[in-house]
């Protein structure tokens, strides 16, 4: 309905486009507020609106639209307009009221309301829909003009604001445009949504220990990994990485080995003692990869494998001829390009003993990246070199087999030989 009073001169400013939204790797995407919201004014006339007509809709889109009207004519017209769009069906209704029974009875992929109605208006339309969606794409079209309804429209909730008048195929080309565009903003937030629904379903199922740090500070784990730490997944988010580890030192020597790691090789691999809540130490393999390797402030994701039961097995060994069965010895496997393809638990036992990286790397002499460039060659047989690694000093046997590309190092305590 014509506001008779209305200022049809009055230019209604055009309001900035805003689209707020809060998505993390906890919670997905939340339930957004309404989306994206604009007011436009109708075209003045068919010569400058002809080019800012957008183009239809593909056949492939498909929306089912109410509009409301309590005007039968304008009602006639804004339908006949509307599904010349290809894939647009309208359903009429005559007033607010007969709106909410429509949504009552069928599933809407958009609303296109008149503001001035009897009984209920379109702002309390709006209101009321909003009580009931929070995502229903809602288009105010109508002939009020002023800035108080535009606000109060867009405050309550309409993606947009159309106002009335001009040539009406721009105008309703225009009109059908907005509507595909709201559309398709719903539809793509309700598939990232449904994307979040089924990734955060796989991590929390994961037996591994999976987490998302930023700044070194834990902002999600999946309740594998709060249990290996002895804590409950709100107590864990938000908690400093460094209250994790047994010292400072420690913590600040795996983190500069992890930085290096990411900025060689885009991720790292390591082995490091984590503090258990209940004050005990637990050993873990962590595999940590950032979200964006050019940008690291973004954060990273985190693997973690509790390993105490293997190194405590390799420590428990009471009868070493017993178990011939057994590699006592360190074993380390690598390719050409020095990636660790296997160890055993004794070098994870020597590692924990006597490292002070958290690595098995550091059973690698300086010079094994020239030892591995011969790898292709004939195999080299026996080179040995002698590795300090805290206290302890091994010597590492290391084999060379051109026909697996691989080395193969063990390592003995110089006092065992």
């Amino acid at each position: 309905m014509r506001d008779p009073g209305e200022d049809t001169s009055r230019e209604i400013p055009v309001m900035p486009e805003v689209f707020h939204k809060a998505l993390t790797i906890e919670t997905g995407a939340s339930e957004s507020a309404p989306g994206t919201r604009e007011c436009t004014k109708g075209a003045s006339t068919a010569d400058t609106s002809a080019a800012r007509v957008p183009p239809v809709m593909d056949q492939k889109f498909a929306v089912s639209l109410l509009l409301v009207d309590d005007e039968p004519s304008l009602l006639e017209i804004g339908q006949t307009f509307l599904e010349r769009t290809q894939g647009v069906t309208v359903t009429p209704a005559d007033s607010a009221r007969a709106a909410l029974q429509e949504l009552e009875r069928t599933q809407f992929d958009a609303i296109v309301s008149d503001y001035q109605m009897p009984e209920m208006d379109g702002i309390a339309f709006l209101r009321e829909v909003r009580s009931r969606s929070r995502t229903l794409p809602f288009i105010l079209f109508t002939g009020k003009g002023r800035e108080d309804v535009v606000i109060r429209a867009l405050n309550s909730g309409a993606d947009y604001y159309i106002q009335k008048g001009g040539d009406p195929h721009a105008q309703y080309a225009e009109l059908a445009h907005k509507v595909k565009r709201a559309v398709e903003q719903r539809r793509a937030e309700s598939a990232l949504k449904r994307k979040h629904a089924v990734l955060r379903a796989i991590l929390s199922a994961s037996p591994n220990g999976i987490a998302y740090v930023r700044n070194r500070t834990f902002q999600w784990v999946n309740d594998s990994l709060a249990a290996m730490l002895g804590y409950q997944r709100d107590e864990l988010k938000g908690l400093h990485l460094e209250k994790i580890y047994e010292n400072h030192q420690v913590y600040d020597e795996i983190g500069r080995r992890i930085l290096q790691d990411i900025r060689v090789t885009g991720k790292s691999t390591l082995i490091t003692r984590f503090r258990h809540k209940n004050g005990f130490s637990i050993d873990t393999e962590i595999h940590i990869a950032p979200l964006d390797a050019g940008n690291l402030h973004l954060g990273h994701m985190l693997l973690m494998s509790d390993i105490s039961r293997k190194v405590a097995a390799a420590r428990d060994i009471q009868n070493p001829a017993g178990l011939p069965h057994l590699e006592l010895s360190p074993v380390i496997e690598i390719d050409r390009t020095g990636k660790i393809t296997y160890y055993n638990d004794a070098a994870i036992d020597a590692m924990v003993r006597y490292g002070s990286h958290g690595s098995l790397e550091e059973f690698f002499p300086a010079d094994l990246p020239a030892i591995l460039a011969g790898i292709d060659k004939d195999d080299t047989g026996s080179i040995f070199r002698d590795v300090r690694m805290g206290i302890a000093t091994y010597r590492i046997h290391i084999t060379i087999s051109a026909k697996f590309r691989n080395a193969r190092l063990s390592a003995v305590r110089l006092q065992e030989v």
